[in-house]
């Protein structure tokens, strides 16, 4: 399983709050069909309101896949991986050419 904490750029809560709502009405078959692809047989989020009025975007991956998805979605040629990362890009101001961040790493 893999987690991840991304904030939300401050002027795209909205539009995030949109985009999750079309991954899971009209395009929710492409987006099941990503994450059998990319070997995922869970992919969570959840939205994070911090005291300072900005936004997390907390992502769970699970499956065989969860520790490649990123690495995996990024280099995917498939017209939904390419809209839905770089819709990602969009939303929490990531520059999808750099490395990415390190794993969260466990504690409890």
């Amino acid at each position: 399983m893999g987690a991840m904490a991304v904030p939300i750029a401050p002027d795209k809560l909205d539009a995030w709050k949109a985009w999750t709502k079309e991954l899971t009405g009209p395009r929710k078959a492409e987006f099941d069909a990503s994450n059998a692809r990319h070997q995922l047989t869970g992919h969570y989020a959840w939205l994070q309101a911090n005291p300072d009025g900005s936004h997390l975007a907390i992502a769970v991956h699970q499956g065989p896949g969860a520790d490649t998805y990123l690495m995996s979605v990024m280099q995917s040629d498939d017209p939904f991986d390419q809209w839905f990362i770089s819709t990602v890009a969009d939303m929490h101001g990531m520059d999808m050419t750099a490395p990415p961040p390190p794993p969260a790493e466990q504690y409890i």
